[in-house]
């Protein structure tokens, strides 16, 4: 592997690469601590405005990442320009234009993985607290004699007036 290679590897992981990893983590575990409120408004709004600021945070970390692995390779690029190869340039000439364009992409996947936890996590609150319903309890010739009243015969003043039949 040529010297460039070899930094194009290494610098894949640097100072700031735990810092999107710790945000989805973090992100996923305050949506689950959310779903404990009770009141269904605020839980949502709360879980919307997790989901939007985790996601910019994300987005942020990324683009740590990537402008500390484009400044890494630039500055060994600057230092060592004998053993650049034409490949080494245009690899750096993609990595530049990557960061504009990653920190964005990862922020988007931040964001959808975001949603699907806050959506599975409202799926499966649903399912839990879900009130059973019970199927209508047909009435049987007994029951409806047992609780016929006859109205003409009532008591009552409120009762309408029987129809005559």
């Amino acid at each position: 592997m040529d010297p460039f290679g070899q930094v194009w590897e290494s610098s894949r992981t640097n100072a700031f690469s735990w810092g999107y990893t710790a945000t989805l983590y973090a992100g996923v575990g305050v949506l689950i601590v959310l779903s404990v409120i009770q009141r269904d408004a605020f839980r949502r709004i709360l879980k919307a405005i997790a989901i939007f600021g985790l996601a910019i945070i994300a987005t942020q970390w990324s683009a740590s990442e990537i402008e500390e692995k484009w400044r890494i390779r630039r500055e060994w690029a600057d230092t060592h320009p004998a053993e650049m190869t034409q490949e080494g340039y245009m690899g750096l000439t993609v990595d530049g234009a990557n960061r504009s364009l990653g920190p964005l992409i990862y922020g988007f996947q931040a964001f959808l993985l975001f949603c699907v936890v806050a959506i599975a996590l409202f799926v499966i609150r649903a399912m839990m607290f879900q009130r059973p319903v019970d199927s209508p309890i047909e009435a049987t010739p007994e029951d409806e004699a047992n609780f016929a009243t006859d109205l003409s015969a009532s008591d009552n003043p409120y009762h309408p007036p029987a129809e005559s039949t």
